[in-house]
C-alpha cells in the first residue's frame, strides 16, 4: 500500500522540520509526501528546499482557507491512504506508518484511528487523548483531529472532499459523511499515531467552531438523537469509557 502524507503549512518554520524528520524518518518506504503551502514568508521555504529531495510534489500559491488547501493535496495524491500532518505536528514513534498499513491489511478498514498527545506550548504540558471512545455516541458530539485519521483515498472519490464552507469544522463533516451517512468501517487501533500542537484554528475560533458543529451534526443526526445526546453526555460522559455502558448509550442513539 502507498500512503500519501499530506502536509499543509503557512509560516511554521520553528517547527516545519520536525514534522518532515518525523516523516522522513518512517521505517515503512512508500510513502509520498505531499506539501502544499500557503505563500510562507518566514524562512518555511527554506526548510522546504532544504529536504526537497524527499518532498514528492510543493506547491507554494495562495489559498482560500486550511480545507482548500487540504482538497490540493488530496487531487495531487497518488496513495492508497491518506493521512494529513500539518506543519507543527508529528508522527509519534518512526515505525507509526509500518503499523497503520499493517491494522489497514488486517481489518480492511475504511478508516484507521489512534490516540493523540495533545501538547500546549505555552502551559509545556503534555496530554494524552485517546481516540477509543470514538463509537455513534461520541461522534454525535465530538469530531477527532485529523492528525490521528488515516483514510482510503477512494472515500474521497466516492464521498467527496472537504466541504470548504465550513472554515474549521470540515473535518467533522468528512468523518461524519464516511462513517455516519455512509457506514465507512472505522477501526481503532490503540496506539499514539501523532503529537499535536493545540492551539489552532478550533481553539481561537470557538463560537464558529460551534456553531458549525452543530450544523453538521443537524445534517447526519435526528432532533431525538441530538436531544437524547444533549442530557446524556452532560450527565454520562465519565460513563462511556466502560464498554458496557457504551453499548447501552449506543442503542439510544
Amino acid at each position: 500500500m502507498k500512503v500519501s502524507i499530506i502536509t499543509v503549512v503557512k509560516n511554521a518554520v520553528n517547527t516545519l522540520e520536525h514534522t518532515l524528520k518525523s516523516i522522513y524518518s518512517q521505517t515503512y518506504q512508500n510513502i509520498e509526501h505531499i506539501v502544499i503551502d500557503g505563500v510562507s514568508t518566514d524562512g518555511t521555504l527554506d526548510v522546504v528546499e532544504k529536504y526537497k529531495d524527499k518532498i514528492s510534489y510543493f506547491i507554494s500559491e495562495p489559498d482560500a482557507g486550511l480545507y482548500n488547501a487540504m482538497n490540493k493535496g488530496i487531487k495531487a495524491a497518488t496513495g492508497d491512504i491518506l493521512f494529513f500532518l500539518n506543519g507543527d505536528d508529528q508522527l509519534y514513534e518512526n515505525t507509526t506508518i509500518e503499523s497503520i498499513v499493517e491494522a489497514f491489511r488486517k481489518t480492511n478498514a475504511d478508516m484507521i484511528y489512534g490516540d493523540l498527545i495533545a501538547v500546549d506550548t505555552k502551559k509545556q504540558t503534555e496530554e494524552l487523548q485517546p481516540g477509543n471512545i470514538a463509537d455513534k455516541f461520541f461522534w454525535i458530539n465530538q469530531c477527532l483531529c485529523h492528525q490521528v485519521i488515516f483514510y482510503k483515498a477512494e472515500l474521497f472519490k466516492k464521498y467527496g472532499l472537504y466541504d470548504e464552507k465550513y472554515k474549521i469544522a470540515a473535518d467533522y463533516d468528512v468523518n461524519l459523511r464516511c462513517i455516519i451517512k455512509n457506514k465507512a468501517k472505522a477501526v481503532y487501533v490503540p496506539e499514539v499515531i501523532s503529537k499535536f500542537t493545540v492551539g489552532g484554528l478550533g481553539h481561537q475560533n470557538k463560537e464558529t467552531y460551534d456553531r458549525e458543529q452543530k450544523e453538521i451534526a443537524k445534517k447526519y443526526f435526528s432532533s431525538y438523537q441530538l436531544e437524547v445526546k444533549k442530557f446524556l453526555f452532560k450527565t454520562c460522559r465519565a460513563l462511556i469509557r466502560n464498554k458496557t455502558i457504551r453499548q447501552l448509550l449506543n442503542m439510544l442513539v
